[in-house]
């Protein structure tokens, strides 16, 4: 028999730490963003768990007292439609891969109808029951008791990406590419590194990252990004959530990567390592720069730094299914399986929103594009082009020289347009570096040592197997 306990407060379950993260690893699917310490991260996180938010960490157990599953929920109150509704969905649901009951293989029935039984025998407390990311192997099946007494409805999700990593070199990778997108990608790096002088800065190094993120805000203040509710900076709740997990003793190798274009941030990439999956956590580029492609370039080394990690999967996240699949990410795609308590406010507002999807055919598949993105790229079509140099500032150039100063003190991978240009498998017309080495790049137990091609691998999470 399996008994579900709810736990309101993390701090009271903190005797089930070890077994929850226990029970991460011994899954079909381990990733960072389902151990104790993310959620207790999470609820850290305004923007993640907003003021007036309640906790439900669900814990299976046997009558053993083994822990056999974990459901991380979040209960909050809205105003849906002038009444008052309360929606209980995924704690992880916004910046996790797939969020997911958690179980070992084999357990799924038997867990996942104890943790649905409970959740009906306390549906006076909810209007709306929503798992976000759903993908095809998803074990939250209701059993038929919950669809006697809920309203069912399955939502359209963004895809989600990953680049299953089978090359044992960049070069490998690349020719695996389609013809045209090789011919892009190259020609991009070409125009990138013949723009200016470029560089790139990676660590892993804890004492060298919060530089590193403060040049990353650096950029994502003038990424498209920062003009909708996707962007962030050090004052702002998502910018915290990031912040917090550089600053804080995250579940995950964390490592950014930025490139510089005459010593001026234009690109970076915040990547985690955990077991043998490298996850792209966010990724931003300069708008001002975006005929140079940086976005392209940056994520092109992402895809280096997982090769070299001995990573066995790049996850790209959700989104963007369209531009993933050209990088090679196999694209699943996932859905919000929804419940809704007959006639309660979140019920009745689906009865009208379905009234009116039917009079606008369409409308349904809205969640799976980015109207924020395609309203600015409209309005910025009428825009005149601005020079890279207007914005080039000797203050801000001297901001920005300080923060890299601090970063080069540090540890990590440090390359200029020469090293560059020798790490891409394909013709850059620059030429070849005296000696491979990686400039700078001091080994340590935060960042790979630097092998024959200058190579700095990234880290896999401390204490889990990456695979090698």
């Amino acid at each position: 028999m399996i008994v579900v306990h709810c736990f309101h407060q993390l701090e009271a379950a903190a005797d089930w730490r070890d077994a929850i993260d226990a029970l991460n690893l011994a899954s079909d699917r381990p990733d960072p963003f389902s151990t104790y310490a993310f959620y207790a991260h999470v609820l850290r996180q305004p923007a993640l768990f907003p003021p007036g938010a309640r906790l439900w960490l669900l814990l299976a157990c046997d009558e053993s007292g083994v822990l056999r599953g974990c459901l991380p929920l979040r209960l909050r109150e809205q105003r849906v439609l002038g009444r008052r509704s309360q929606r209980l969905d995924l704690l992880t649901a916004e910046v996790s891969d797939r969020p997911r009951l958690l179980l070992r293989s084999g357990d799924e029935q038997p867990v996942s109808t104890a943790m649905f039984d409970y959740l009906l025998s306390r549906r006076r407390e909810w209007t709306l029951l929503e798992f976000q990311q759903q993908d095809a192997d998803s074990a939250l099946r209701p059993p038929s008791s919950v669809l006697r007494h809920c309203r069912q409805r399955y939502w359209p999700n963004a895809a989600n990406g990953n680049i299953a990593i089978r090359w044992p070199s960049l070069a490998g990778y690349y020719a695996a590419l389609s013809k045209k997108f090789r011919s892009n990608l190259s020609r991009q790096m070409r125009q990138l590194l013949a723009a200016g002088e470029v560089e790139l800065l990676a660590s892993s190094d804890p004492d060298t990252l919060p530089a590193l993120f403060a040049l990353y805000c650096s950029v994502e203040s003038h990424s498209w990004k920062a003009r909708t509710d996707a962007g962030f900076d050090h004052a702002t709740q998502l910018g915290r959530h990031y912040h917090g997990l550089i600053a804080g003793d995250p579940p995950m190798a964390l490592g950014i990567q930025l490139l510089l274009l005459d010593g001026l941030p234009i690109a970076g990439l915040i990547c985690a390592g955990f077991g043998s999956h490298c996850y792209a956590l966010h990724i931003v580029y300069d708008e001002r720069v975006a005929r140079l492609a940086p976005g392209s370039a940056i994520l092109f080394l992402g895809v280096r730094a997982a090769i070299a990690g001995g990573y066995r999967c790049f996850s790209l996240m959700w989104g963007y299914g369209y531009y993933k699949a050209r990088w090679l990410a196999a694209m699943s795609d996932t859905r919000s399986v929804q419940f809704y308590r007959p006639f309660g406010g979140h019920d009745l507002r689906r009865r009208l929103g379905d009234l009116g999807r039917r009079w606008r055919p369409g409308a349904a598949t809205a969640a799976l594009s980015n109207p924020a993105r395609d309203s600015l790229d409209r309005a910025e079509a009428t825009l005149p082009d601005q020079a890279w140099a207007e914005y080039a500032d000797p203050a801000r150039q001297e901001r920005h020289a300080a923060l890299v100063r601090t970063v080069r003190a540090g540890r990590g991978e440090f390359l200029d347009a020469t090293q560059l240009a020798a790490l891409m498998p394909f013709e850059t017309r620059l030429p070849p570096p005296p000696h491979p080495a990686t400039r700078g790049a001091q080994p340590s137990a935060h960042v790979g040592h630097a092998d024959g091609s200058g190579v700095i691998a990234w880290p896999a999470a401390a204490g889990i197997d990456s695979g090698n």
